[in-house]
């Protein structure tokens, strides 16, 4: 609840009343940040304002670890409340007592244990070549845990384990893997081989007890059945696996709803799969945790801020599968590790599966819905199974397409083909792999040449030292007027590609210059780059004049995916404060424009589209404020230079990439929200092929996502307007190197960031014409 002299919204509670039924009710103040963990912790509640919200608690305690600050004033409602659950979705919060007898499994109903269980049995009976039902544990309770192996018998098949309702509430969980195990038995002689080359095990139902709790007593009731001091309050089961269990992102309170349990691995549900995956001796490629709700992909750390080692690869299955659900019906998940896109958690299967049992692709899937929460219709279970059945196939074809050797991969070069024998040059990460296939085919191989670096070395070190003709050699750091003087010598040089304009004037008068880079065909599409709109961030300058110089002396040699583009490029869209920070302040971020007895508008605050939203947190309407607005959209010269030229130009933009530093992130749009933009797979699947050509290039990890999930509410940017307003698709801003240099960044590390950040735009090329990966690297000079 925002006041006059407030900039963030209270958390406030206030007990309104007692009730036979419910032992409290209370009011909670909130914003809209507490709504997803108000779900989370089970409380139903029902809107009366926009900022005040009744709730209905069953555990009053949950609330202790929810609230922010205490409220004492009495606060008036409204005698009637308008329920946020759809009325139609009430049905989902009745339950009974009776057991589902005689009932045979569809995807029409939410199904009790007995029907899910009396499912895998029909299955291994009916399908007894390829189906069995084992029992790995049993719960608190002494419920059966039962799961479900598929599969054709053959010794080398890799695994792929899949489970479902460990949160007991997550309906929709338990039904999609039923629902994705039926399709796999039913149609097992007809999938791919991507899908019958693996075993498949599925565990519908982690928490037997908790998922009949939820029928029979408490429908929002999440965690196990365990018993503290005679007491049944639960224990999270994505709390209790060892990987950094007891970590902040948990609870040691017992009636917390993220309790941990007293130990890792206390209870038998979790122990079972512990001890199932770890003793079985089944090779495990693939680890499917299905929750809800979010609809969202995420992959390890949870408890950890930096990515994990294999980032950019479970990125990669993370996009496949996003893609996929979009293609089958249009709904986006989000993509990321759960601290970017909803929050940290300690001691969860996803983060065990990856860091204890080794499990190379690891995801937890947040299901439908964002409008239901927990209470997804049952009408919406098929739409659901078939999309997750849909992103299943197309992970299981990725993943073996990264097994296979390709040509098409730039880690393996063909040199030369013969009837009986072929030359291949092999990058050194890959080696082993290829090695490895090899030798499982008989395939006889000798090395040739151990290492081939330092012959490429000599030979691009000569070649380079002969095309540099440039004063700018990326060895430091440059001021105004030597990138300027290198833009107008490559006009000069190449009068026939280059094109130097003026297209503004600074707030302090400064020339605002920008390269253009056209082979003249009236055809092209446009690429916008730009740099420095932060000025302290000096690499941003240095990699865009690094891609525009290896643009144009070699243009003749790159492929149509480039040539076929107009190139804009805008070296130093802040020239005042790009000076500013090589005279005065180093670590000068706004403009030079004065308001008052205040210098500077943070000019990626600028920007039209979302500008001013979010209040303080987006942007700030003080000028003495680092993230200064301006008193309105455009208000600058420099910014209204950029939306000039782009509004204005007949050219076609099709790219729009801001370079800024420091992160190491590629992101998109929204900044402003937090909801996804309508293009997301697309701007992830492009973000995620600069992502992967950088880490071929260096074996840097950039990490990819919106805006807001991957750094912070941004409103008023250039990414945001370029992709709303100048409609241009594919709208990026790349955060450089480095993490450990903050915005110093050393100048030897220039060259190296500039060459992963060329072939990272080369490769988005390729994607943007549909003909990835067929573009030619830019390699770093020894």
């Amino acid at each position: 609840m925002k006041t006059n002299d407030e900039s963030q919204s209270l958390s406030i509670y206030h007990i309104l009343k007692d009730d036979e039924s419910i032992e409290s009710n209370a009011c909670l103040i909130i914003d809209e940040s507490y709504e997803r963990l108000l779900y989370d912790v089970g409380i139903q509640y029902h809107e009366t304002t926009p900022e005040i919200k009744h709730v209905q608690v069953n555990r009053p305690k949950c609330l202790d670890n929810l609230l922010v600050k205490p409220y004492s004033e009495d606060i008036q409602l409204k005698e009637s409340f308008k329920t946020i659950i759809p009325k139609d979705n009430q049905e989902n919060l009745k339950y009974g007592s009776k057991k589902e007898n005689k009932r045979r499994m569809d995807w029409n109903e939410y199904h009790r244990l007995n029907v899910i269980h009396d499912f895998l049995e029909e299955l291994d009976s009916d399908y007894p070549s390829i189906c069995t039902v084992g029992v790995i544990g049993t719960s608190l309770e002494d419920r059966e845990l039962k799961i479900l192996k598929v599969s054709n018998s053959n010794a080398n098949n890799p695994a792929v384990w899949m489970d479902a309702g460990i949160h007991a509430r997550e309906w929709i969980a338990p039904a999609v893997a039923t629902y994705v195990a039926n399709h796999i038995v039913r149609n097992f002689t007809n999938l791919p081989s991507s899908i019958t080359n693996k075993d498949w095990y599925f565990h519908p139902v982690v928490n037997p007890d908790g998922y009949e709790h939820s029928h029979t007593g408490d429908r929002m009731w999440r965690k196990n059945r365990a018993r503290h001091k005679g007491v049944c309050v639960g224990v999270d089961l994505n709390r209790n696996f060892s990987y950094s269990w007891g970590g902040k992102e948990s609870s040691g309170n017992p009636s917390n709803t993220f309790y941990r349990g007293p130990e890792p691995f206390s209870e038998p549900e979790s122990r079972a799969i512990r001890d199932f995956i770890l003793n079985s001796e089944i090779p495990f490629k693939v680890y499917i945790t299905l929750h809800s709700y979010g609809q969202v992909i995420l992959f390890p750390y949870a408890s950890k801020d930096e990515p994990c080692p294999d980032y950019v690869r479970l990125l990669e299955g993370a996009t496949v599968m996003s893609k996929a659900i979009h293609d089958t019906n249009g709904n986006t998940y989000k993509v990321g590790v759960s601290r970017d896109v909803m929050y940290g958690a300690a001691g969860t299967s996803n983060d065990w599966s990856y860091g204890v049992a080794g499990i190379p692709y690891c995801y937890l899937i947040e299901l439908r819905s964002k409008k239901h929460k927990f209470m997804l219709p049952k009408d919406e279970i098929e739409e659901t199974g078939n999309e997750i059945l849909n992103c299943v196939k197309a992970l299981m074809e990725f993943i073996d397409g990264k097994e296979r050797v390709s040509i098409a991969d730039n880690s393996i070069n063909i040199w030369k083909e013969e009837s009986s024998t072929m030359d291949v040059m092999v990058e050194g990460p890959r080696s082993a792999q290829v090695a490895g296939m090899l030798h499982e085919r008989d395939i006889p191989y000798s090395i040739a040449i151990g290492d081939v670096d330092p012959m490429i070395a000599r030979e691009q070190g000569n070649s380079f030292k002969k095309q540099k003709n440039c004063k700018m050699d990326w060895k430091g750091y440059y001021r105004l007027d030597v990138i300027y003087s290198f833009m107008d010598d490559l006009a000069a040089s190449y009068p026939y590609l280059c094109t130097v304009c003026v297209i503004g004037h600074s707030a302090e008068g400064r020339e605002i210059k920008m390269l253009k880079i056209s082979n003249g065909s009236s055809d092209n599409e446009g690429v916008w780059i730009d740099g420095s709109i932060h000025p302290r961030e000096w690499i941003s300058t240095a990699v865009v004049t690094y891609l525009a110089d290896h643009l144009v002396r070699n243009y003749h040699q790159l492929p149509e995916s480039v040539t076929n583009k107009d190139w804009y490029i805008l070296p130093v869209l802040n020239p005042d404060g790009y000076e500013y920070t090589h005279t005065h302040d180093r670590m000068w971020r706004k403009n030079r424009a004065r308001y008052g007895e205040c210098v500077g508008v943070d000019l990626n605050r600028n920007f039209s589209y979302g500008w001013g939203e979010k209040g303080e947190e987006g942007s700030s309407e003080d000028p003495g404020n680092i993230f200064f607005r301006g008193p309105e959209p455009f208000s600058e010269p420099e910014t209204a230079a950029v939306k000039r030229v782009i509004l204005e130009s007949a050219t076609n933009f099709k790219v729009f990439l801001s370079l800024h530093s420091y992160g190491e992130v590629i992101i998109f749009p929204w900044g402003y929200t937090s909801d996804p933009c309508p293009d997301y797979v697309t701007l992830l699947e492009g973000g995620t092929c600069i992502a992967k050509a950088i880490y071929d290039t260096s074996k840097r990890t950039y990490k990819v996502g919106s805006t807001k999930d991957l750094m912070y509410y941004a409103a008023g940017t250039s990414t945001d307007w370029s992709y709303a307003v100048a409609s241009i698709p594919y709208s990026y801003m790349i955060e450089l190197r480095g993490k450990e240099h903050r915005f110093l960044l050393p100048k030897e590390d220039i060259v190296s960031t500039a060459t992963e950040v060329v072939n990272g735009v080369l490769r988005l090329m390729d994607y943007v014409d549909g003909k990835y990966p067929e573009t030619q690297s830019c390699v770093c000079p020894k």
